[in-house]
């Protein structure tokens, strides 16, 4: 009885996270929006052309067993869609949106960095398996740095932006794609 109490209580925490992250991507969303929109009189007016959207998926795995929660995977999906002139002017908000948002999520200190074994003096210690947040922030910063770059350099209308982030640094990935 108190395994199913204990997993209806974490499923109702994922739940709540689940809308904490929603409410986020409303307000991120709503910051870009703005930030392309006027005032004429008392009606607000915005123009489509000029509108970036921005969206979050995130997905994540916890394994109960013998009355212990241990987080499984888990893995994020940003997506970035807009004219290559618009992101491109939006680049360092859209960049900081993202790294703020994945910062601020709950399995931000899960993420593995793939050198977690050095080698000092001849010994073989065992070092953090975890990236630092300053690790993670760069990794996000130079994948969509570059993919902002190769999707602004394209003559179509509309472009997309994929990024994953997961369990490991360097699995993350961004790519990028003409749409029609």
């Amino acid at each position: 009885m108190s395994k199913i109490r204990k997993g209806i209580i974490l499923g109702q925490t994922l739940a709540k996270a689940g809308l904490t992250v929603s409410a986020i991507l409303i307000l991120i969303s709503g910051t870009l929006y703005a930030q392309n929109s006027s005032m004429i009189g008392s009606n607000l007016v915005t123009n489509n052309q000029n509108q970036i959207d921005l969206s979050k998926v995130a997905t994540s795995t916890t394994m109960i067993t013998n009355e212990t929660a241990f987080v499984g995977g888990f893995d994020t999906k940003y997506n970035i869609t807009g004219t290559p002139l618009n992101i491109k002017e939006s680049k360092d908000l859209i960049i900081s949106s993202i790294v703020h948002d994945f910062a601020k999520s709950s399995t931000v200190g899960y993420v593995k960095n793939s050198n977690s074994a050095s080698n000092l003096s001849g010994k073989t210690e065992i070092g953090n398996p975890f990236a630092s947040n300053e690790q993670i922030t760069q990794r996000i910063q130079e994948l969509l740095s570059k993919s902002i770059e190769n999707a602004t350099s394209s003559n179509t209308k509309l472009i997309e932006i994929k990024c994953l982030f997961g369990n490991s640094l360097a699995a993350f990935s961004c790519s990028s794609f003409p749409l029609l």
